[in-house]
């Protein structure tokens, strides 16, 4: 499942720390400015609802900073 949060950079990255306390996170993108003068950024996660399988490496997570 594909999940975009769009916010200010504290909220996008509150919000992706909560949603990884419930969800499986696969993947997480690099932060996006939205765009024109806006202060919002843009980050993707791309979540399971499933826990990992036994032996699976950790997702590789980008660091939004």
């Amino acid at each position: 499942m594909k999940v975009r949060l769009t916010g200010l950079p504290a909220e996008v990255d509150t919000a992706a720390a909560r949603i990884a306390s419930v969800l499986t996170v696969l993947e997480t993108s690099e932060p996006y400015r939205r765009r024109g003068n806006s202060a919002l950024v843009s980050l993707y996660l791309e979540v399971s609802l499933d826990p990992p399988a036994p032996g699976a490496e950790p997702p590789s997570e980008t660091d939004p900073h």
